[in-house]
């Protein structure tokens, strides 16, 4: 196992080590399943097992990281039943925030979805791939924030770092990648129209088509195991 670390300035050793760790959970450096070794870490990262422990016990509360019987501690592996869960509540809080959106809508933010709209253009292309990822994550971190529930945002932030890893899977294909774009962009343009109905139709497509693909990935893995 080698970690590979992003070359931020952060605090403490700590967060740096959290940091280090979570990166390479996200990347997939550290796959799911895949043992944490906290000595190994503590040697590759020139650092005390102390923040090294305190790191994954945060990782562990996160649900990015999970402690198994025999007090090993590896990267967490989602189920079907996990994707479905993570997803039916992404339709609840993402589906609140369309709305509360338009319902907020002023100059302001309207400035901000025509810049989203625009950002998502810009990656038409499926060598892209990776910043539609950052950029589809800012979008959907916006609808929340702008919508202003705290416990919405906060519950939500947990949920969607425990997807990220599989986040990728729902655009194993390049037309379906397409048809993301497509999606986001229609909603923007839904939601600047003030068309509640029309947005929460597109916002609820778009998270199922995203979770079926995902679990598809899952089966195929499952039975290629």
């Amino acid at each position: 196992m080698t970690l590979h670390g992003g070359g931020r300035i952060i605090s403490t050793i700590k967060d740096q080590v959290y940091s280090v760790i979570k990166e390479n959970i996200l990347n997939e450096n550290l796959k799911p399943g895949q043992r944490i070794q906290e000595l190994q870490i503590a040697k590759e990262l020139n650092v005390s097992r102390s923040p090294v422990r305190s790191a994954i016990n945060e990782l562990i509360g996160e649900g990015l990281l999970e402690s198994i019987p025999n007090k090993s501690v590896t990267v967490r592996r989602m189920s079907e039943k996990d994707i479905l869960d993570a997803y039916e509540f992404r339709l609840v809080v993402e589906g609140f925030a369309v709305q509360r959106v338009i319902e907020l809508m002023d100059d302001g933010i309207a400035a901000s979805l025509e810049r989203f709209r625009d950002r998502f253009a810009e990656t038409a292309d499926y060598s892209q791939i990776q910043d539609y990822v950052k950029i589809d994550t800012d979008f959907h971190e916006f609808l929340v924030n702008t919508a202003g529930n705290s416990i919405f945002k906060e519950a939500l932030g947990r949920v969607a770092v425990m997807i990220t890893p599989f986040r990728i899977f729902s655009l194993s294909s390049q037309q379906r990648f397409l048809d993301s774009i497509e999606e986001h962009t229609g909603l923007i343009d839904a939601m600047l129209r003030r068309d509640a109905a029309g947005a929460s139709e597109i916002c609820n497509a778009h998270l199922r088509l995203a979770k079926e693909e995902i679990i598809k990935h899952l089966r195929a893995a499952v039975n290629a195991g």
